[in-house]
């Protein structure tokens, strides 16, 4: 029997309502169904007509959504933007399914560096600035999937992998300096303090580990846990933001909650407060963040990209609070396997949103307009990962996805 909702009996009830009788002989014999699974129960059933009336509701939520709150002073989506691409590749690699991007300064490879991660397992180093020459290509660190990345002190990176591991390596030659595994699964996420020796990993084992950071002779870096964070769900974006009171403090969301967990940046990660930002939209669709990033030149104030479906949201949060400053809809498709990821431009004026059709979208923080497009995948396939920030003094973006490229996007000159 066809799911309650399906569309095949949603058009045969249709007709059964409706008295097209003769035409609903023939639908039934045509789509396999049974006149008895036309019965909606006691409930009712969902109908074309409550389908239409949700659809009404969801437009006109898109149309108060547009009329977003914001303060005169804010600027605009400024141009120049990143718009011209340049493909990253070496002829002597097999292409694979991009991860993760990040670009960070390493010491030992002489000036700024693009890292990659793909789905063969390798963790590859190229210059982050034209020709994008490959500098490190590294196979052996983890037996699975490296799914996120940080760096250290520009000379040691710190990966995270499908199988669970957590692996200390020096960025130059590729020595493995330590390899934990403290999670079952899937550590997603990683994240090193600027100012704090901690180091927080988030696995889909439900869990979050807050590590600290030490130094040892000849000044290598090693991981010891502190504190397990036991959850009861998948936990999905995570961040290191500061609380009106001036305290340093974790927030991170789950999968299927409408909740922001707020934990204090101790050895114990006590927690704070959780705050709910479903009462507070102007949208009926259901989402749990994805990503969080505080504002570049605001950190009172979390930008947040959701898994709602059949498009993204983005919202401007305060931090520690359920007020929400403004919410759109990207117009960024996604399916309930999406990963929705997002970074801020250099200026804070607006951010840019990964998609599962191939473009890239930068959104206004000041209208909540989407204001650029950019085809990053030719064929169409899921942008997974994005990176945003400053090279040499130029803003830039970089996209890496299904498609297999990677390209780094610059301003027209």
């Amino acid at each position: 029997m066809p799911a309650l909702d399906s569309s095949a009996l949603l058009v045969a009830r249709f007709l059964k309502s409706n008295g097209y009788e003769k035409s609903l002989k023939t639908f039934l014999e045509e789509a396999n169904l049974d006149e008895k699974s036309l019965d909606p129960g006691p409930g009712g059933g969902l109908t074309i007509e409550k389908v239409l009336d949700e659809k009404r509701q969801f437009d006109l939520s898109l149309s108060l959504e547009k009329v977003a709150i914001t303060e005169n002073n804010e600027p605009e989506f400024s141009i120049p933007y990143p718009s011209i691409p340049h493909a990253v590749s070496d002829p002597d690699i097999l292409a694979s399914n991009v991860l993760f991007v990040l670009v960070a300064d390493i010491s030992t490879l002489d000036g700024p560096a693009l890292i990659i991660t793909t789905a063969d397992r390798a963790l590859r180093i190229y210059s982050a600035t034209a020709p994008y020459k490959l500098l490190r290509s590294h196979t052996h660190l983890h037996p699975s999937a490296i799914l996120c990345c940080a760096v250290l002190q520009s000379k040691w990176l710190i990966s995270t992998s499908m199988s669970g591991h957590v692996v200390i390596s020096d960025a130059a030659s590729g020595d493995v300096i330590s390899n934990d595994k403290p999670h079952v699964k899937y550590v997603v996420k990683v994240l090193v303090h600027e100012k704090l020796p901690y180091v927080i990993t988030s696995g889909y084992d439900n869990t979050i580990v807050l590590h600290s950071l030490t130094y040892e002779e000849e000044g290598r870096p090693k991981l010891s846990e502190l504190h397990r964070l036991r959850l009861s769900a998948h936990p999905e974006a995570i961040s290191f933001v500061t609380l009106p009171t001036g305290e340093d403090a974790l927030v991170y969301s789950l999968r299927d909650s409408t909740f922001l967990n707020y934990h204090l940046l101790t050895p114990s990660l006590p927690a704070h407060s959780k705050r709910n930002l479903s009462p507070t939209t102007t949208s009926w669709v259901t989402f749990h963040a994805m990503s969080i990033l505080p504002h570049p030149n605001d950190g009172s104030i979390l930008g947040v990209v959701t898994s709602s479906v059949p498009h993204m949201k983005f919202l401007l949060v305060r931090v520690d609070s359920e007020e929400i400053i403004t919410e759109v809809f990207t117009g960024a498709p996604q399916s309930a396997y999406s990963t929705a990821v997002f970074g801020w431009r250099v200026s804070g004026d607006g951010v840019w949103v990964n998609g599962d059709d191939g473009v890239v979208r930068g959104i206004e923080r000041k209208s909540g307009k989407v204001m650029a497009r950019l085809k990053a995948s030719e064929g169409g396939e899921k942008v997974r990962s994005l990176w945003t920030g400053a090279v040499d003094g130029k803003e830039v973006l970089v996209t890496g996805g299904f498609d297999k490229a990677i390209k780094v996007w610059v301003p027209e000159e």
